[in-house]
């Protein structure tokens, strides 16, 4: 996602996994970790959208996010085939949802529908963003996952404030 996506001079970071309850309106705690990553102001707010990639998956990032991955997508120039599909799959699809006082976001019932989310909700932290599964969905997810990864190795990271 966004590459310099910073709150103050704190990169964000989501990650570990927390499974919450959603009741029947749709609303669900935002786990306080997550909360913590967020911007403090007067509209916290978090954007979601299906997942291209991650099938019954829903992600999410903030509004820097939001506008890094908007100028990502139009660096495909106006009316190719890619800005088209991402422009409508990610930026036509996403929601804003705003962030209450208590901590909870409402998911929007087709999104809830779409991914399989009835009475549970999985947030899985994933560095700049974070998704939201249905939990049998991720466990199936994280399972072929699991089968693909044999032989993988990270890239060494470059120096902290050293430019790409």
């Amino acid at each position: 996602m966004a590459e310099n996506a910073e709150i103050g001079n704190a990169m964000l970071l989501f990650t570990g996994e927390h499974r919450n309850k959603v009741d029947r309106k749709g609303r669900v705690s935002l786990p306080s970790d997550f909360r913590a990553e967020l911007p403090e102001g007067e509209e916290r707010v978090i954007y979601i959208y299906p997942s291209p990639k991650r099938k019954m998956a829903l992600e999410a990032i903030n509004r820097a996010q939001l506008e890094a991955l908007s100028e990502s997508i139009d660096s495909f120039g106006i009316y190719t085939p890619e800005q088209e599909y991402f422009s409508s799959t990610i930026l036509g699809r996403a929601r804003k949802l705003s962030i209450d006082g208590e901590g909870r976001i409402v998911l929007p019932d087709d999104f809830r529908e779409a991914s399989e989310i009835a009475d549970a909700a999985l947030f899985v932290g994933a560095g700049k963003q974070f998704h939201i599964w249905c939990p049998d969905r991720y466990a199936e997810y994280a399972t072929s996952v699991q089968q693909l990864s044999p032989g993988f190795s990270l890239p060494a990271a470059p120096p902290r404030g050293a430019s790409s």
